[in-house]
């Protein structure tokens, strides 16, 4: 079989950033990966952009996005957290792509603030940012790196207040894998 490749066009950043951070990740080799369904394999190249809404294949990729709710309560209630707190800043700072940087939203400080309700502070973000520098490891040095030009370009109060943003909830982001779900179901080929 030939590489594939497509183009998602989502409506929204968050939309555009959950596609990229989460999704796409999850129809691979995540959580539809023991499904009974053969569609979890290797997407191809998938690029997705924050545009006019539709899925538009420039060439056929034999999986049945059909098959997919991403809105689902059980992918939700193991990543929806990370998810959700991505989605915030991704809608409240208007951007489309968290980069490298997206780590910092994964982090057990981040999901476990929002579950709880507490409010996230820029201190959490920087005793993240230090105990990466602190290992050492040249993958969480870059990823370190690449956090703090992120929040550079954005802000770290910015970032914070996004994190924070209570009128994105998980119901704001439902609704947006709702219109990512609808979007899949309606993808056309070239």
């Amino acid at each position: 079989m030939r590489n594939s490749s497509a183009t998602i066009k989502v409506n929204t950043p968050s939309q555009k950033v959950l596609l990229d951070t989460e999704l796409l990740g999850q129809f691979s080799d995540g959580f539809w990966e023991n499904s009974r369904n053969t569609s979890w394999k290797y997407l191809g190249s998938v690029v997705v952009a924050p545009t006019t809404p539709g899925v538009f294949f420039e060439d056929s990729i034999p999986y049945d996005y059909k098959k997919y709710s991403v809105n689902n309560k059980t992918l939700l209630d193991c990543v929806g957290d990370r998810m959700l707190a991505k989605a915030r800043v991704a809608n409240t700072l208007g951007i489309s792509k968290l980069g490298r940087a997206e780590g910092l939203f994964e982090t057990y400080t981040i999901e476990s603030k929002l579950i709880s309700g507490e409010e996230i502070t820029a201190d959490d973000i920087n005793t993240t940012l230090e105990k990466w520098n602190a290992t050492g490891q040249a993958y969480w040095l870059e990823t370190a790196s690449a956090s703090f030009d992120f929040l550079n370009k954005h802000g770290l109060l910015e970032v914070v207040k996004a994190l924070n943003n209570t009128n994105y909830d998980m119901k704001a982001m439902r609704k947006e894998l709702k219109e990512i779900t609808l979007i899949l179901e309606h993808a056309v080929a070239l």
